[in-house]
C-alpha cells in the first residue's frame, strides 16, 4: 500500500473529497442565500449516496460565501453539477452573485 493510499484510509473508510465553491455576492443577500441553500440543497443531493454533507459560510464584510461539500467520490458531484435540477437551483442564486463562482475539488488527506 502506498503512502497516499494509506493516508486516505481512516478506520477502513476512504477519506472524502471536498468541493469548495466560493462566490462574491451582494452582502445584503447573504441571509436570503443561506435560506435558499437550506431550501434547495437537500433535494438536489437526495439521490446521491456519495454526498456526505455541506457547510454554508459567509464573510459579511467582504460579501463572500463559501460552500464546502463533502463527497465520497467527486464524480458524483460532477454528475450533479451537469443536471437540469442543479442548473435550475443555480439560476435562483445567480441574481445575487457579483462575480462568477470558483469551484475547487480537493482530496482530504489528513483529518483530525
Amino acid at each position: 500500500m502506498t503512502g497516499a493510499v494509506w493516508l486516505r484510509l481512516v478506520e477502513g473508510l476512504m477519506m472524502p473529497y471536498l468541493v469548495t465553491t466560493t462566490v462574491s455576492v451582494d452582502p445584503d443577500a447573504i441571509d436570503g442565500l443561506a435560506a435558499l441553500f437550506d431550501e434547495t440543497n437537500r433535494d438536489l443531493v437526495a439521490a446521491h449516496s456519495d454526498w456526505l454533507g455541506a457547510t454554508f459560510s459567509a464573510n459579511r464584510d467582504s460579501g463572500e460565501i463559501r460552500v464546502i461539500a463533502r463527497w465520497r467520490n467527486p464524480d458524483s458531484y460532477e454528475l450533479l453539477r451537469t443536471s437540469d435540477a442543479y442548473a435550475s437551483a443555480m439560476a435562483r442564486f445567480a441574481p445575487s452573485f457579483t462575480g462568477p463562482p470558483e469551484i475547487a475539488i480537493t482530496e482530504v488527506l489528513v483529518e483530525m
